[in-house]
This record gives structure tokens, C-alpha cells and sequence, in this order.
């Protein structure tokens, strides 16, 4: 009676035993699965900002590059009027400094 008593008791043990330890794994796998997703969405979150901070650099250096065009376009455009007055004789008052105000 008691081999008997001690092989049902070790057959309840066992299945007992296996059925805490599935719970626990299943358990720990969900727990590892709930901090992956969340990790995931992290990383994910991560991108879009990434993504959307190099369409703002390229928003910003397609504006600069147009915006140095544009000053070139100005200062070629302007080239005819900076010529002519570097040609103009030396006649008149000059603003510059180099004469004397007083004369000599």
C-alpha cells in the first residue's frame, strides 16, 4: 500500500510539476514577447523621426541652393552698374577717405 501510496504521489508530483513549469514559460515568453513588441514600436518610432528630420534637411538644402541662385542671379544682375561705376571719372567729391577734407 504504501509503493502504491508513494508511485501515485510521485505521478501527481510530476504532472503537477510540468504543468508550473509550462505556466511559467508561458508566462515568461509573453512577458519576453510584450517587452520585444515594445521595443519594436521604439525603434519603429525612431525611423519616422529619422525619416522625417532628412526630408527636413533636404527641404533646407534644396531652399539654401535656390536661395544662392538667387543671389547669383543679383549680383549678375548688378554686374553692369558695378562696372559702370568703377568707370565713371574721378570727378566730384569722393566718400572714400583717400583726399584730404580740407584740401592740401
Amino acid at each position: 500500500m504504501t509503493m502504491l501510496t508513494l508511485l501515485l504521489g510521485l505521478g501527481v508530483g510530476i504532472a503537477v510539476g510540468r504543468w508550473l513549469a509550462t505556466r511559467r514559460a508561458a508566462a515568461t515568453l509573453a512577458h519576453a514577447e510584450a517587452a520585444m513588441r515594445k521595443e519594436l514600436i521604439h525603434w519603429q518610432e525612431a525611423a519616422e523621426r529619422a525619416t522625417a528630420e532628412a526630408a527636413r534637411v533636404d527641404r533646407e538644402a534644396e531652399a539654401y541652393k535656390a536661395g544662392c541662385k538667387d543671389g547669383r542671379e543679383d549680383v549678375i544682375s548688378i554686374m553692369p552698374l558695378l562696372v559702370a561705376a568703377q568707370a565713371r571719372p574721378a570727378d566730384g567729391d569722393r566718400a572714400c577717405g583717400d583726399e584730404p577734407p580740407y584740401g592740401r
